[in-house]
Formats: structure tokens, sequence, C-alpha cells
């Protein structure tokens, strides 16, 4: 069976990254992978992270975990337009359990438009179907935005500005579900408090590179990623 231009283009483009990244240093050496995998252009899902680098998520010198994608290329996930080199949290929860995120992160992004995703809660049904994301913590022309579904439908999305000009600064975020309610602190300030009380679905953490864009490139650099 012939494959079509766009499914060889996508697996030229993965191949050629695994190449480029040969050589790097995977990041399951500096942090605990062991709960997560990692969705790429392709689509493709890596689930094993012990030794796994490529030019899409790697560990630089400083060890540092870098996410890297060209907007452009082909071969999203379903229901998405953007491709993503994204880490994705296995354990499902409920906002009943309390859980939290901490990450140190910045964005050198040349996007157009200039949005990307790095942090997310991300609803899913119980049978394992699609549902919407209820948290996006988003990078728009450099200002820090907390991108929250208002209801259960995921039709309308509040923004919510966290911090001004962080640029390709590092920032700190913790993400924390607790009592029903998410509160969301930027560099050990608390920015918000929302109340979770209508929200019916399970969810998981991600976190990477997620761009709103189809040009450009982006690369987000972690110093600290912890999941409790």
């Amino acid at each position: 069976m012939k494959k079509s231009p766009l499914i060889l283009a996508a697996l030229v483009s993965i191949f050629s990254a695994t190449a480029r990244g040969a050589d790097a240093a995977p990041p399951a050496g500096a942090f605990d992978l062991r709960q997560w995998k990692l969705q790429i252009p392709g689509p493709l899902e890596i689930k094993q992270l012990a030794g796994y680098s490529s030019a899409y998520f790697f560990l630089n010198k400083n060890r540092e975990m870098v996410f890297h994608l060209d907007a452009a290329e082909q071969g999203t996930t379903p229901n998405t337009k953007y491709v993503r080199s994204e880490l994705r949290h296995l354990p499902n929860w409920h906002i009943t359990e309390p859980r939290s995120l901490s990450a140190e992160v910045r964005a050198v992004a040349h996007l157009d438009p200039d949005k990307v995703t790095v942090l997310q809660i991300h609803g899913i049904q119980e049978d394992g179907g699609d549902a919407p994301p209820l948290l996006r913590i988003a990078l728009n022309r450099g200002d820090l935005y907390a991108m929250i579904k208002p209801d259960n439908e995921g039709e309308r999305t509040d923004s919510i500005l966290l911090k001004k000009g962080v640029g390709a600064n590092w920032f700190k975020v913790e993400i924390a579900v607790k009592n029903r309610s998410l509160i969301i602190s930027v560099d050990g300030q608390q920015k918000l408090t929302h109340s979770l009380a209508y929200w019916k679905y399970p969810n998981y953490f991600k976190a990477g590179c997620y761009p709103q864009a189809t040009k450009g490139t982006a690369d987000i650099f972690f110093r600290k990623l912890t999941v409790k």
C-alpha cells in the first residue's frame, strides 16, 4: 500500500529529527519521567523515555530539558491543527484529589502568531475520549497567561494575565488543585484562585512546547518539573 505524501513527509521529519538529536543527552537522565510519555509530530508517542532524545526533546549542556518545534511541520495529534513536542503525565485524577505541578520554565519563541502553551491541565472523558483543556499556561507576545475553561462545554476560554513582560526570561509556576479550587502562583506570588466546582472531567498534566501557530520555531526550556 502506498503511503500518502503527508505521511511520508511526517516520517521523514521524524527520522531526520531523531538523527539530529541522536547524540543529545536524554532528559530522563536529569528529570524523573517515569510517569510521563512524549507526544511529537507524526503524530508519534514515545512511552519509554529512559534513553530517548531527539531534536524535539533533549537535555542541553546546562542539564535543562528542551522541547523544540518548527510550527510549520506536519503531523498533529487529533483534535488540533498545531503540532506539539509535549509530555503527558500518565495518571488521571479528579478535582476532589489534591494535585500540584511545579515548574521553572523559559521560552525562546519566534512564532507567527507569537503564542505557545507550556503547561496544561487537560480534561479527559471517563471512557478515555477527548475533553476540553481545563487550563493552559501560555505565553502570548511575551506575557504569561492562564487560559481557563469556565464551563464543561469548552467553547469559551477566560484569559487571565499572570505576568507581563516575561519574554525569554525564566519564570516559576506552581499549579495546585485542592478543595475543588485551582490556585496558580508565579515566581512565589499567588496570582489566581478559581473555583472548579463545575468541572466534571478527570484530568492529567501536560508540559512542553505546544504552539498556537503554524509558522516559526519555539524552544521551551525546563530547569524543574515535579508533580505531586
